[in-house]
C-alpha cells in the first residue's frame, strides 16, 4: 500500500544521492534504474508460448518472462541476505509512450507483466521538470494522483554537510563558504545551457585530487568542462590558484602538529578568502585523519564478533577452519555483517579493513607453533594481532584528538573568536565521525569552541543519532572500543561511552 515518492527537480541536484543515503541509513537494499535505456520488452519481459488447460481441453497460451527490473530485484536480495530495499526508476517521466502504461500499473501494483515487487521494497521515482529536459513529459492526472511529490531543490548548506562526509576537495568547499551563489545556476542562453550543479562540483573534486595525486596541471579549461558557465569556471579558476599557493605557503601539518607559533599576526591581517581557505585546509587535513581512526575502530568492532563466534573451536584445525569461513562470510556477503552495525565511515572501506585484520588473524594462527594444537593456545595467537590493531587505533584516535586541539588553539591565536572558527565549528558538528572521535575520546578546543558557538546540543543529538552514544562524555579511554582481548576471554572495558 505504499504510496510512489515521486522526486522532481532540477539535474545534477541530488535526487539519487538522497534515495541511496535513505537506504543506507535503514541498512537496506537500493536499486537505481534509468528508465530511459529501458522499452516496453525489457521492462515487462519478452512473451513466450506455454501450455495450460481449461475445462478439460489443452490451450495454448502467452506468458511474459520475468522483467529484467525485477529480476535485478531478487538477485540484490540474494547478493546480500537483506529482504528490503528501495527500488529508483530514474528519469521516470521521460519513459516511451509504449512503455507509459506499464508504467502506471507498476505504480498502482508494483507488478511489471505478471510479476510483482516482493514485499519489503519500496517505490521511488525521480525526473527533471520540463523546462530542464526535452525528453520529460509532464505527468498526467492519474499517474499524479498515484505518487507522493516532493520537490527538490538546491540547498548549500545541505550539500556542504554531505560533501565534509564525501570527501570532496577543500578547495570548493571553501569557495563555496564564500561564495554560495555559485553553487548551482542554470542560465538559459541562445542556443545553449550554462550550468553549474553539484554533480559538477562533486565530479570536478574528484578530477582535481587526482591531478593532484598524479602532479599533473590545472587550468580554466579544465574548470570549464565540469562547470559549464564561463563566469563561474574563471572565478573558480583564480580561486583555486590562490588555494593552492597558500598551501604552500601555509604549514598545515605544523599546525596540526602544535609546532607553528608565528604568522598569527599576518594572517589576523589576511584576506577573508585567505582565512576561509585556511579553514578549509586544516579541516580536511584533519578530517582524513579522523576517517582512518574511525574505520578502524567500527572494523575492530564487526572481527570482535568474528573472532568471538570462532573462540568455541576445539582444536587449532577448527579455529583456522572457522576463521576461513568467516573471511569468505566477509567477502561474499559484506552487506549482511554490516546490515547490523551504525557506521559513519564508508561501509566499503570498513569492510576492506575488517577483511585484512581477519587475514593477519588467520595468518597466525597458521603459523602457531604450539604442538599440542589447543584451541586456547591458537587463539591466544589468533587475537594478537587485533589486541595490536586496537593498541593501533588508540594511538591514533589520541593523536587526532591532539591535532583538533592543536588547530583550534591555532585559530584562537590567529583570528580569535571570529567567523572562521565559526565556519570550522559548524562544518565538525555536520560531520559524525568526527562527533563520535569527540564524544569517546574528548576535544577540549572542539568543546570550548562549540559551547560558547552553541553548537554543543547538535553534536551530542548526532552522536546519540549514530551511536546512541550516552550524553556523558569522556576526557579520554584508556581503550578505543572496550573489547581489547585478553587471556582466552573476551573481557569487555568498562567505559562511560559504551
Amino acid at each position: 500500500m505504499q504510496r510512489p515518492i515521486f522526486l522532481e527537480g532540477p539535474p545534477g541536484v541530488g535526487k539519487t544521492a538522497i534515495v541511496k543515503q535513505a537506504a543506507q541509513e535503514c541498512c537496506i537494499n537500493f536499486l537505481s534504474y534509468s528508465m530511459t535505456h529501458h522499452t516496453r520488452q525489457s521492462a515487462l519481459g519478452l512473451p513466450r508460448l506455454v501450455e495450460r488447460e481449461y475445462e478439460g481441453k489443452t490451450y495454448t497460451v502467452s506468458e511474459y518472462t520475468m522483467s529484467e527490473i525485477i529480476a535485478s530485484v531478487h538477485d540484490s536480495i540474494k547478493r546480500t541476505g537483506i529482504a528490503q530495499g528501495v527500488l529508483l526508476l530514474d528519469e521516470a517521466n521521460c519513459v516511451s509512450e509504449t512503455l507509459a502504461p506499464a508504467m502506471l500499473q507498476f505504480l498502482q501494483f508494483k507488478t511489471f507483466g505478471q510479476h510483482a515487487l516482493p514485499q519489503g521494497w519500496i517505490v521511488v521515482a525521480a525526473g527533471n521538470p520540463t523546462e530542464f529536459n526535452r525528453a520529460a513529459r509532464r505527468f498526467d492526472a492519474a499517474t499524479l494522483d498515484r505518487l507522493k511529490r516532493i520537490e527538490v531543490e538546491p540547498d548549500v548548506d545541505a550539500w556542504l554537510d554531505y560533501a565534509a562526509q564525501a570527501g570532496v576537495h577543500p578547495a570548493i568547499t571553501s569557495y563555496l563558504q564564500c561564495k554560495p551563489d555559485h553553487f548551482y545556476l542554470v542560465r538559459p542562453d541562445a542556443g545553449s545551457t550554462r550550468l553549474v550543479t553539484a554533480r559538477g562540483w562533486e565530479d570536478l573534486s574528484r578530477m582535481l585530487q587526482t591531478c593532484e595525486h598524479e602532479l599533473l596541471s590545472t587550468d580554466e579549461a579544465l574548470m570549464r568542462q565540469y562547470l559549464q558557465d564561463e563566469e563561474t569556471a574563471i572565478d573558480f579558476a583564480t580561486y583555486y590558484n590562490l588555494f593552492c599557493e597558500y598551501r604552500q605557503t601555509l604549514d598545515i601539518a605544523g599546525i596540526l602538529a602544535g609546532t607553528v607559533q608565528e604568522g598569527e599576526q599576518e594572517l589576523r591581517d589576511a584576506r577573508f578568502d585567505k582565512k576561509i581557505a585556511l579553514t578549509g585546509m586544516l579541516y580536511d587535513a584533519l578530517l582524513v585523519n579522523v576517517r582512518d581512526a574511525m574505520q578502524l575502530e567500527e572494523a575492530l568492532r564487526i572481527v570482535r564478533e568474528d573472532l568471538l563466534a570462532c573462540k568455541s573451536a576445539d582444536r587449532k584445525d577448527d579455529l583456522e577452519a572457522a576463521l576461513t569461513a568467516r573471511v569468505a562470510s566477509a567477502n561474499d556477503g559484506g552487506a549482511v555483517a554490516l546490515a547490523k552495525q551504525k557506521l559513519v565511515s564508508s561501509p566499503q572501506m570498513v569492510q576492506a579493513t575488517r577483511v585484512a585484520l581477519l587475514h593477519e588473524c588467520l595468518n597466525a594462527a597458521r603459523t602457531h607453533a604450539a604442538n599440542d594444537g589447543a584451541a586456547e593456545t591458537a587463539f591466544d595467537a589468533a587475537k594478537a594481532p587485533f589486541n595490536a590493531a586496537c593498541e593501533r587505533q588508540r594511538a591514533m584516535a589520541q593523536n587526532t584528538v591532539a591535532q583538533s586541539d592543536a588547530a583550534f588553539a591555532f585559530m584562537d591565536r590567529a583570528f580569535g573568536r571570529s567567523q572562521e572558527a565559526l565556519v570550522f565549528v559548524a562544518r565538525a558538528s555536520a560531520d559524525p565521525a568526527f562527533i563520535m572521535l569527540v564524544s569517546e575520546w574528548g576535544g577540549d578546543g572542539y568543546f570550548s569552541h562549540s559551547k560558547s558557538l552553541k553548537f554543543n546540543e547538535r553534536g551530542l543529538d548526532l552522536a546519540t543519532a549514530h551511536k546512541g552514544l550516552s550524553s556523558s562524555l569522556t576526557k579520554s579511554r584508556k581503550f578505543p572500543i572496550g573489547i581489547l582481548l585478553r587471556g582466552a576471554s573476551l573481557i569487555p572495558k568498562k567505559s562511560p561511552c559504551t
